[in-house]
């Protein structure tokens, strides 16, 4: 029974995860609308760290954080039964904030900032798709996940000090700043832009296979620092 409790409490922390990385996502989209340029940019990508922040400093289960350490410790049992509780409870964080920002912003200006990041994702990969359309987002969030990945061992290795702090926000900053993908990121987006369709669905999978599969260059670089 107590085992049953453990892997069902990583739906509420799955669920803040989701929304802090929503709340990563919905000032990057402000910023970007009130500053429509590099600058914007540039600060909009420092800014959504704050997401991966909370993630790491309260200890939310975000899978994209957890997986690669998953992978590390060869999975275990439990860390295979918690990563499918805790990516759906990231979907629920990430969709619900997104609609609820939805809800808050629709009769305004900035639902064309939300719908040009919605669409700049979801491709039409159920119409005419290529392999390269496959491909370059498989690749966006391959590279996304070896970030994060970086991002959260740094963090974890000198938690809450000023270095580990700076590495947390380079590797974010990198990842959203280049335009690599995150599932949990592109889920808010959607949601916020109210742009869920099967390119969207399509999109989520591709960058969760992604997300995944990037944290092993990680391990491997992780492994060989740690060698030294």
């Amino acid at each position: 029974m107590e085992n049953i409790k453990k892997h069902l409490m990583q739906l509420p922390l799955g669920i803040c995860a989701g929304a802090s990385i929503g709340l990563g996502g919905f000032l990057f989209t402000v910023i970007s609308f009130a500053l429509p340029n590099i600058y914007g940019k540039v600060l909009g990508s420092i800014a959504f760290a704050i997401g991966l922040f909370l993630v790491c400093t309260f200890y939310f289960s975000l899978y994209t954080g957890k997986v690669g350490i998953a992978i590390e410790n060869k999975g275990p049992k439990d860390a295979i039964i918690d990563l499918p509780i805790m990516l759906l409870g990231n979907l629920g964080g990430a969709v619900g904030f997104g609609y609820l920002m939805h809800l808050f912003f629709q009769n305004t200006d900035m639902m064309a900032t939300f719908t040009k990041i919605a669409l700049s994702r979801a491709k039409d990969f159920t119409g005419n798709a290529t392999f390269e359309m496959y491909l370059t987002t498989f690749l966006a969030a391959f590279l996304c996940g070896l970030c994060v990945y970086l991002a959260v061992k740094c963090f974890g290795k000198r938690r809450l000090e000023p270095l580990g702090i700076i590495e947390l926000v380079f590797f974010v900053f990198t990842f959203v700043y280049c335009g690599f993908e995150h599932c949990i990121a592109n889920m808010f987006y959607f949601s916020q832009a109210n742009a869920w369709s099967w390119n969207a669905v399509v999109n989520v999978i591709i960058v969760v296979i992604g997300n995944s599969v990037g944290t092993l260059p990680g391990i491997a670089l992780w492994k060989i620092a740690g060698d030294k």
